[in-house]
């Protein structure tokens, strides 16, 4: 493809390509971290703020993502709050993503025997061990698929930034567009590049499940 032997093109796909992995990653991590630390909080019997934890799933998962950044990037301004593009837009992206991964997540940990519970107990773990050594790794196996499906829509989602003025592989593919008029071999390329990123998380939850699956007893 022409536009790849284009140095100038090339080096804007490369940064483009750093920054979507910079976005991706962050709010992948940073949502997964999230969501884990909403789930062990909304075991705890005492948790006065579940009220607030069930609001927030609830309005994430129902706002759209553009709106919210655009909300961020546009909208706290008129309010005295400025906030840089990247800062909007990992807010804003890792704001919708922890909701989709909490409830994942959250049916992971629902999902475990109540007698695996009472089981810790009788061998004396208390709740934090219990959460780490027992609930944590089979949740996570219940919601593997689900979390490296979301992990995929994040990478995908991640074109969202360009909306609010960051150059990444969605806004490069529309400057090189704009200069070439080449639709059709520049938008291969970009979808050829999201595809790629996309089968390599894909493949990380395959080598995740296999290793699951021969983990577990009678393997």
């Amino acid at each position: 493809m022409s536009i790849l032997l284009n140095p100038a093109y090339l080096a804007m796909i490369g940064r483009a390509l750093g920054m979507t992995l910079f976005i991706s990653g962050f709010v992948i991590l940073a949502s997964n971290l999230a969501a884990f630390g909403l789930c062990v909080y909304m075991r705890n019997p005492r948790a006065r703020l579940r009220p607030v934890v069930v609001a927030y799933s609830l309005f994430a998962r129902a706002s759209p993502v553009l709106a919210l950044l655009f909300v961020l990037y546009y909208g706290l301004p008129k309010l005295g709050i400025y906030l840089e593009p990247l800062t909007s837009a990992l807010i804003g992206l890792t704001f919708g993503s922890a909701a989709y991964n909490y409830e994942f997540l959250r049916a992971g940990f629902d999902a475990v025997p109540a007698s695996q519970l009472d089981a810790a107990k009788s061998l004396g773990l208390g709740r934090l061990a219990t959460v780490w050594k027992v609930l944590t790794p089979q949740a996570y196996r219940v919601a593997a698929p689900a979390l490296f499906s979301n992990a995929v829509q994040i990478v995908k989602g991640s074109s969202l930034a360009s909306l609010v003025a960051i150059d990444e592989l969605t806004a490069a593919s529309s400057t090189i567009l704009a200069e070439t008029y080449k639709a059709i071999e520049v938008l291969l390329t970009i979808s050829l590049i999201y595809g790629l990123v996309s089968m390599a998380i894909v493949g990380l939850q395959y080598l995740y499940e296999s290793r699951q699956a021969w983990s577990r007893p009678g393997r």
